[in-house]
């Protein structure tokens, strides 16, 4: 963990970055292999580190009979120290393999970034927590998104906070289904919606919402909904994008001071930074409808792609007329 802390651009000593890479690869999975070993009581680690493969116990090892010649079971006090601890053994290996195949997704996504590494560090606390939460997940997904989480807060120190950590640490696979099918609604942030319309009509349900504010992702929905307005972003003529995913709906109008209300359910703290993880697509369905409601307004709306420019710029092509 600690190489992370220093710029990733920097290739290790002495080899190459694939050549390490692979050699971690294959040893982790010899270390899954020998882990699996010391659990089912094939193989015990000695007191110098080596493994000392183990024979079958007999069939009668853990009985005796008793003084009516009858067969009773007996506990082996040696034999279940042992036995605990290699379970003890194979657990621990078990947390630092999944915590080094999470270091190393990391690492991939921290090796595509061009940014310069901050000059602020990660505070212990949190790697501590990150280290114990990222060793109790086995599933190559689930690593991936712990080992995103830990890169995004190597690169911006403060991104994810300890109770997105726990957040993410109980969430289910429904759930995260449920944040999922959520995800394709957002829209800055938030979830727009007009009060003369149900949830069902959008394709989402009211209880849906309800069950992510529940969670601690939406505010506003037992209220139905805030209010927030959107100014323009030029002096001379109205220009607002809207940005969901990889869509934008582009807001124009001739009066630059004109402003745009719209009803919302927002985004709480935690719910941005897990939204932030994950790449979710747009439900445009859902996205004409509001175009649809905005143009009611007065303004032109267009659906397009958006384009991420340097700088927190956005640009677009592809666009579509959005009419009432």
């Amino acid at each position: 963990m600690g190489s992370l802390l220093t710029p990733w651009q920097t290739q290790r000593e002495g080899k190459a970055k694939s050549n390490v890479r692979r050699e971690e690869l294959l040893m982790l999975a010899q270390a899954e292999v020998d882990a699996a070993d010391i659990r089912a009581g094939r193989k015990r680690l000695e007191p110098d580190g080596s493994l000392r493969l183990l024979a079958s116990p007999s069939a009668n090892s853990a009985a005796t009979p008793d003084f009516q010649g009858r067969i009773e079971p007996t506990i082996n006090l040696r034999s279940l120290a042992e036995i605990s601890a290699g379970f003890n053994v194979s657990q621990e290996a078990r947390k630092e393999i999944n915590v080094s195949k999470a270091i190393i997704h990391a690492e991939e996504v921290l090796a595509q970034d061009p940014q310069t590494p901050p000059e602020r560090s990660v505070e212990d606390d949190w790697l501590f927590t990150w280290r114990d939460y990222a060793g109790r997940v086995s599933t190559e997904e689930l690593q991936q998104l712990w080992g995103k989480v830990l890169a995004g807060e190597v690169k911006s120190p403060g991104t994810y906070s300890i109770r997105t950590l726990e957040f993410l640490r109980g969430l289910s696979t429904h759930e995260a289904e449920q944040i999922s099918k959520l995800a394709g609604f957002i829209i800055e942030d938030c979830i727009i919606f007009n009060p003369r319309q149900h949830p069902n009509e959008r394709n989402i349900s009211f209880d849906l919402l309800l069950t992510m504010q529940e969670l601690g992702l939406l505010l506003g929905v037992e209220s139905i909904g805030l209010t927030r307005q959107f100014r323009s972003i030029l002096p001379e003529r109205f220009l607002r994008g809207l940005h969901s995913n990889s869509k934008v709906l582009v807001v124009e109008h001739d009066d630059p001071i004109k402003t745009l209300t719209l009803h919302v359910y927002l985004l709480t703290t935690v719910g941005n930074q897990i939204l932030g993880l994950g790449s979710f697509q747009p439900n445009l369905d859902y996205l004409r409808l509001i175009g649809k409601g905005i143009v009611e307004q007065g303004f032109t709306v267009q659906l397009a792609d958006r384009v991420q420019l340097p700088e927190s710029r956005w640009n677009y092509c592809n666009a579509e007329k959005i009419e009432a």
